[in-house]
């Protein structure tokens, strides 16, 4: 389980307290126990990728992260900068203020015009703020996400409460994508548990806790 499971963590530092030693550790530790890929904010991903690049451990950046509320040119630049930066993937928070609002086309063609500018040389996973949303909002953006191009759907931020076996288990009903589950995620309990629901992957800064158990 050791080997399967940390295969499938994203070790997380998105803390706006991180420093250049402290994402450095991240990446020491990811490589230490085989993560699946290290997340950080744009900034460092020269660095992440300066370290990571021979491990095989990926590197992903966030983007327009947590809010989810920039004009589409600023996302597609800000995803295309750290694509050319070295990032391997990108997670990108929907336009929530325009899905909330029922502006389902715009949020799509958002996605759309993003998908289109990192690949092939890059993934994009969405971030859909399922902690906000209800069943009903969970299966809109996750077809949404899909019909976009994007190559996974991501829960959420992490910011906006916790992710939940209900919450994968709803995407799972409407999507073929793979998921992404993400926020509070801390012991080796809830992660198997994210994982027989559908997850294929976990965000997490506590990747060692969990694969220590």
């Amino acid at each position: 389980m050791f080997k399967s499971l940390n295969s499938r963590i994203d070790h997380t530092n998105l803390s706006i307290n991180a420093t250049k030693d402290d994402i450095k550790r991240t990446c020491m530790e990811a490589m230490e126990y085989q993560f699946r890929g290290v997340c950080v904010n744009p900034i460092w991903v020269p660095v992440v990728f300066s370290i990571l690049k021979d491990s095989g451990v990926k590197t992903v950046s966030v983007c327009d992260f947590p809010l989810g509320a920039s004009f589409t040119a600023i996302r597609k630049k800000e995803a295309e900068m750290a694509i050319n930066s070295g990032a391997q993937e990108i997670d990108i928070v929907i336009q929530f203020g325009l899905f909330k609002s029922g502006r389902l086309e715009e949020a799509k063609r958002d996605l759309e015009e993003i998908a289109d500018c990192i690949h092939p040389d890059g993934k994009l996973k969405v971030i859909i703020e399922a902690p906000l949303l209800s069943d009903e909002e969970i299966k809109r953006a996750a077809k949404l996400v899909q019909e976009a191009g994007a190559d996974f759907i991501k829960t959420g931020s992490g910011t906006k409460g916790p992710v939940t076996v209900h919450q994968v288990e709803v995407i799972k009903e409407v999507s073929y994508l793979p998921i992404k589950a993400a926020g509070g995620i801390r012991d080796k309990k809830s992660a198997i548990e994210l994982i027989k629901s559908g997850a294929s992957i976990l965000g997490s800064s506590s990747g060692i806790k969990i694969v220590r158990g």
